[in-house]
């Protein structure tokens, strides 16, 4: 509800923020501003003066020289005259001629000498071509030469920004005085121009070479200074009131005359600096503030606010960039004021549905009954917003004392519990997971998590055993959200106590019955040979050999029951710890197995490292330990077999090892050769059930330390017992 009703809000901001920015660009409703930074930046895209523009202006020394304005048109005949003998390109005269005189045959004559002479004639209004044309005085102009205006193009606030290369007045389009000037040297081309209105790329203020008027008229100025020139002629004078505000890059005050000789300079260079307007412009500034829109469904608050920042800083940045890249002005200050905006009213509209949805919704959590006392907000004072404020922090502390605690209760469980969301990766574990597989658990997927833990993918309500060797019980539970709880109990204890029954159960109904079943066999046909014996057949008496495989049968059936309890106990008593000399354990078991040695014709070489090798740990485990590896070299290799034994030092640990000519342990056992009940043949062909590698196994690990077994085809096999060197002070 939350998402449907902040997508409708942001429909509605968008719709309004997009038709306001584009009305105001279009509109121009902020020129003003966009004024002010055009005329700070155009001077990044002025363009160089060219040489070919020359303006003889009417200054305040030729005013003195000459005499009060306005002059008789004789003294205008005369420099015409002389600007003849010159040879200039053309002309613009930049003074109107439209009073009949007594000398308007002499100034025909010299303009039609120094042709082309361009005259400007003046739109009587604001220069939209309602009014009537005001001409030169008839006579006055070259009928060979275009008619044209001198028409400046105010913008609002009075300052001379654009022009335009020709106007339609009553119906035709006359072009502007620069516009003929500019042709004279494009051979009547309209290269450079436009049909639109463009703006002035200024050159800056006195860029453009300017001869005297009066200097002019008395032939004092050099014919190269003039020759093959676009002379312009207009006041430059202060006091005449030739005087236009322009831009501050550009001077910041212009006389007429210098403004026609940067529209021709513009002209002349291909340097008018485009300014798209209505429609297209409306849609140019409204592309960064769909920007800002679309940011706002995709991305956080935080970065909303970095994002129209940059907008707005990059605006005006990009405008006044493509002034001298692109010689095109994009006003910005609709697009910055749009985005200001919509910023400012989609942050308050966003602020409201939220605080109302969660003010409602804490509302919902107190009136909830919950594992602690609600919190109520009521008589704490303050304004609306406190009291809402109270409210929404009384219910995020209840859900954050609630979250606690049930962070509490998932840590302090014993066995180990791990949350995965939807697409299957933890979320929540607790100290006995992160201890059970280690850390970096949170975010990564759960099939790596178990691989860590397990050799074998676990099932819910089957024991599985860990990396350890622990036994666990996997329980799954799944919750609304697609949240799964997978938790481990660990039954190694309840395992090894079903274990240890069944090996009980198997012992008793298999090892100890064949022995005993022998017996009694052997003691049944000693009946049947007993009746014979009375009726005179055979002798009474049992024979030796008989009484000796009973007794051996018997012997076997003990020591099997012997070694089965030594590894019970092993795996069950605890363990007492005191410092052991492994060398001198190791030279008792050897002392023990001697008598079985011998019968076999077996010799035991002692190649142990000279001097004492501790470790810690039960002396009577040890000893057992280190038998049974001797008794299966014994029994598992030839008569008159070499057997060596050693207790050496290998880095931080003491190893024991035996060494005999025995065969490599059969296929079945090849993969766990300390497995019980593992297949298993004596030299003599007697079978084994691992009792003894399994007792050997268990004492390594119970002290902290591991049996290995290997095999060489030619030396034989070897087993060892590695255990921690015990550090002890002296």
């Amino acid at each position: 509800m939350l998402t449907r009703r902040l997508h409708a809000e942001w429909a509605l901001v968008a719709i309004l923020s997009c038709l306001l920015v584009a009305f105001a660009a279009r509109g121009a409703w902020l020129g003003a501003l966009d004024n002010r930074i055009y005329d700070l930046a155009s001077g990044l895209a002025a363009p160089a003066a060219d040489d070919r523009i020359l303006i003889a202006e009417i200054d305040d020394a030729s005013l003195h020289e000459i005499g009060r304005w306005p002059w008789p048109r004789q003294v205008h005949a005369r420099a015409l005259t002389m600007l003849a003998g010159y040879k200039p390109a053309g002309t613009a005269y930049d003074v109107l001629f439209f009073e009949p005189s007594a000398d308007d045959a002499a100034l025909s004559a010299a303009i039609r000498l120094a042709r082309p002479v361009y005259l400007p004639s003046v739109i009587g209004d604001d220069g939209s071509g309602a009014a009537p044309l005001t001409a030169p005085a008839p006579g006055v102009a070259d009928p060979a030469v275009p008619q044209s205006v001198a028409q400046l193009l105010p913008d609002g606030d009075g300052t001379i920004r654009r022009a335009e290369a020709a106007l339609d007045v009553q119906g035709k389009r006359i072009a502007q005085l620069p516009t003929l000037l500019a042709r004279t040297v494009h051979d009547g081309s309209r290269r450079g121009e436009t049909d639109t209105r463009f703006l002035i790329a200024y050159a800056g203020k006195d860029a453009f070479r300017r001869i005297s008027f009066s200097s002019l008229a008395k032939g004092e100025v050099p014919a190269a200074l003039v020759r093959g020139k676009l002379v312009l002629v207009g006041a430059t004078a202060p006091g005449l009131g030739d005087m236009h505000p322009v831009p501050l890059a550009a001077g910041s005050l212009l006389s007429g005359v210098e403004i026609q000789a940067n529209i021709v300079n513009t002209l002349l260079g291909g340097t008018a600096i485009a300014a798209p307007g209505g429609w297209p412009m409306a849609a140019i500034a409204l592309l960064p503030l769909i920007v800002l829109l679309i940011g706002f469904l995709r991305i956080t608050p935080s970065r909303n606010l970095v994002l129209a920042t940059v907008l707005v800083v990059a605006t005006p940045v990009l405008s006044i960039a493509l002034l001298p890249l692109a010689r095109v002005w994009l006003p910005p200050s609709a697009t910055m004021a749009g985005i200001l905006l919509v910023h400012a009213l989609w942050g308050w509209r966003r602020l409201t549905v939220v605080n109302r949805f969660l003010v409602a919704e804490a509302d919902a959590i107190l009136r909830e009954p919950g594992v602690i006392a609600s919190i109520g907000a009521a008589g704490l004072g303050g304004d609306t917003i406190a009291t809402e404020a109270a409210r929404l922090q009384a219910a995020i502390a209840q859900v954050r004392y609630l979250r606690s605690f049930i962070g509490q209760v998932i840590e302090q469980f014993p066995g180990a519990v791990l949350v995965m969301d939807a697409e299957d990766k933890v979320v929540l574990a607790n100290g006995a997971a992160t201890r059970l597989s280690g850390n970096g658990l949170l975010g990564a997927p759960s099939r790596s998590v178990m691989s860590l833990m397990f050799e074998s993918a676990p099932s819910s309500g089957e024991p599985v055993r860990d990396r350890a060797g622990r036994s666990l019980l996997m329980s799954e539970a799944v919750m609304d959200g697609d949240l799964r709880i997978v938790s481990f109990a660990d039954i190694t204890e309840l395992q090894r106590a079903a274990d240890e029954r069944e090996d009980l159960l198997q012992f008793l109904s298999h090892d100890l019955r064949s022995p005993n079943a022998a017996i009694v066999w052997l003691l049944e046909t000693q009946d049947l040979e007993a009746e014979k014996a009375d009726s005179g057949v055979l002798p009474a008496r049992l024979p030796s050999p008989l009484i000796e495989q009973i007794r051996g049968h018997a012997r076997h059936g003990l020591r099997l029951a012997d070694s089965f309890v030594q590894l019970v106990r092993a795996r069950r008593r605890p363990l007492t710890e005191e410092p052991v000399d492994l060398s001198d354990v190791a030279r008792e078991a050897a002392d023990m197995v001697t008598t079985h040695a011998r019968s076999r014709q077996t010799r035991l070489t002692n190649a142990s490292e000279a001097g004492e090798l501790w470790v810690l740990g039960d002396q009577g485990m040890l000893v057992r330990a280190v038998i049974n590896l001797l008794e299966n070299a014994i029994k598992f290799g030839p008569d008159g077999a070499e057997i060596d034994y050693s207790v050496r030092q290998r880095g931080e640990e003491v190893v024991f090892g035996v060494t005999g000519p025995g065969p490599p342990m059969p296929a079945g056992r090849k993969a766990d050769p300390f497995a019980l009940y593992a297949e298993g043949r004596s030299a003599d062909g007697k079978g084994s059930v691992g009792l003894g590698l399994a007792f050997v196994q268990t004492t390594a690990q119970r002290h902290k330390g591991r049996a290995t077994y290997s095999y060489r085809e030619g030396f034989g096999a070897t087993f060892e017992i590695v255990l921690p060197l015990a550090l002890l002070d002296d």
